[in-house]
């Protein structure tokens, strides 16, 4: 009787190691099954060529290359004067503006700016009449008020990694989350790059392939378009 009962208890001892030992063999699989996910997860997660080399990017913000507030009033349509005055007559109205992000190199973004003959477009559009000085461009934009000019700045900045022109003409069909809040879409026809607006109304901005990739190397960077974009004001 005493032996029977020795190697009762030294089977269910068998048996009891045995299910600790398949218990912690099964554990061990599930954590090794676990660490091969994550490994895998990392191994094909989309990571773009701008966040690999964001911490080589410096920190240079569109202010200083667009020399703001430095800038003047000029004979030449083709650069971004009247945006300047548009800026700062914006962010001097509205301090808290998000529209100071593009003077914050710590900001990454990208911004569509439109030149000065985009700007005399607008006006034409809106009440007509082409200004033919900057300054009185620069006036005619300025009675819009800076409640509606500040959605309009914002509506050219898209936050987050800066897009390059390489980038750009390879996104045809992308639609383009805008600091304001509101999209735009993006259409790519060969090396013709058009911005697609919330408004029919007018023609759409095609971006100016000899003023693109502004600031290049710093954490942001601009591309000049020969149309104003209008959000819904």
């Amino acid at each position: 009787m005493f032996f029977t009962n020795y190697a009762l208890v030294i089977k269910t001892m068998c048996i009891s190691a045995l299910l600790e030992y398949r218990e912690e063999e099964n554990m061990n699989k599930l954590k090794r099954y676990a660490a091969l996910v994550a490994i895998s997860a990392l191994a094909i997660s989309p990571i773009s060529p701008a966040q690999a080399e964001e911490a080589d990017l410096k920190t240079v913000p569109l202010t200083e290359v667009l020399n703001l507030p430095r800038a003047s009033f000029d004979d030449n349509l083709g650069d971004f004067d009247v945006f300047t005055a548009v800026f700062m007559d914006v962010w001097g109205a509205r301090p808290e503006s998000s529209v100071s992000a593009i003077s914050d190199g710590y900001t990454s973004l990208t911004a569509f700016i439109p030149t000065d003959r985009a700007f005399r477009k607008l006006v034409k559009h809106l009440t007509g009449k082409a200004p033919r000085s900057e300054d009185a461009i620069a006036a005619a934009v300025a009675s819009l008020g800076a409640k509606k000019l500040e959605k309009v700045l914002l509506y050219h900045v898209v936050v987050g990694n800066p897009i390059l022109s390489q980038a750009a003409l390879q996104a045809n069909g992308a639609t383009m989350n805008s600091a304001g809040g509101q999209s735009f879409r993006v259409k790519v026809d060969g090396t013709k790059i058009t911005l697609i607006d919330r408004t029919t109304k007018h023609t759409n901005a095609v971006v100016l392939l000899n003023k693109v990739d502004i600031n290049v190397g710093n954490t942001q960077v601009a591309h000049g378009i020969n149309q104003v974009m209008l959000p819904k004001l």
